[in-house]
């Protein structure tokens, strides 16, 4: 029996100091790794640290704000200029349009008086038409009447010079009807009234 507890206290005594063994060389040694490993992390993530990153952050994100910003700019400036030149377009054609119905009333007035008299006016007032300045108007310089019923629509100086339209009339005199045929003079006036001939 004395042998046993021999045996027994050395089984004791050889497993105390292989688990104070294991402590001291395995589980302390793993323990402050993991310490030290966990500190480093702690260190790298420090609140400076993360400041710079939203710093970084931040003006990445104004950066592109301001490219879209500048983006959107250029592209409103870009409809707003296309918009003001198709408005000048549509402006030009507007008065384009009121000079040739002005032209129109003057073609009226000479039908009627060349379908009742047989001949043409020497002169608007003869035909009873406004004096050629008072028919000034839009873009209109003045509109005068020709020899033959030929009604000349000047145009003001927002046109090139010698923009005009040119109505002549052609009289047939067993029938008594008139045919009117459309001349105009300046580029933008032909690009306008493409039915006249220029």
């Amino acid at each position: 029996m004395k042998q046993f507890i021999l045996t027994l206290v050395a089984v004791l005594v050889g497993g105390f100091l292989a688990l104070l063994g294991y402590d001291r060389f395995i589980v302390q040694p793993r323990d402050a790794a993991a310490a030290k490993a966990e500190s480093t992390a702690k260190a790298q993530t420090t609140p400076a640290e993360a400041q710079v990153d939203l710093g970084r952050a931040r003006a990445a994100a104004q950066q592109a704000a301001a490219g879209v910003k500048a983006s959107v700019q250029r592209s409103v400036e870009g409809a707003r200029k296309a918009m003001d030149a198709q408005a000048k377009v549509m402006d030009r054609r507007a008065l384009i349009a009121d000079a040739a119905s002005r032209a129109t009333m003057f073609r009226v007035s000479l039908t009627e008086y060349y379908q009742s008299n047989g001949s043409w006016p020497r002169d608007a007032d003869e035909a009873g038409l406004p004096a050629p300045t008072e028919m000034r108007g839009g873009a209109v310089r003045e509109i005068r009447l020709g020899a033959q019923g030929v009604v000349t629509v000047t145009m003001d100086e927002r046109f090139p010079e010698g923009s005009a339209i040119v109505l002549r009339p052609t009289a047939n005199a067993a029938s008594g009807m008139v045919d009117w045929t459309c001349e105009v003079k300046g580029d933008e006036l032909k690009q306008s009234l493409p039915r006249c001939k220029g």
